[in-house]
């Protein structure tokens, strides 16, 4: 079986030369981080998402804390949430 040659100029690809500066947030030191013990079955989801998104277990382990906060909170648990998390910090 041959390999198939295409004119790669032919294809008139464009290619974004952009970086992606979005996923920039508070930064933190690995030796900060805390382990987070989860099942197997939901570990390996959460790898999954990471990898299919490119992203970091722990960006997504964000994102989905977000995610969380933003639709499953009610606007009082959302307050109290936030005000609980000004005094950690």
């Amino acid at each position: 079986m041959a390999l198939i040659k295409k004119d790669a100029d032919a294809l008139h690809v464009k290619v974004e030369k952009t970086v992606d500066d979005t996923r920039k947030q508070k930064t933190v030191s690995a030796k900060d981080r805390k382990s987070l013990r989860v099942d197997p079955d939901t570990y390996d989801t959460i790898k999954s998402l990471a990898y299919i998104k490119d992203k970091k277990i722990y960006e997504i382990e964000n994102e989905m804390v977000e995610a969380y906060k933003r639709d499953k909170l009610s606007p009082r648990e959302r307050e109290i949430f936030d005000s609980m998390s000004r005094s950690t910090n």
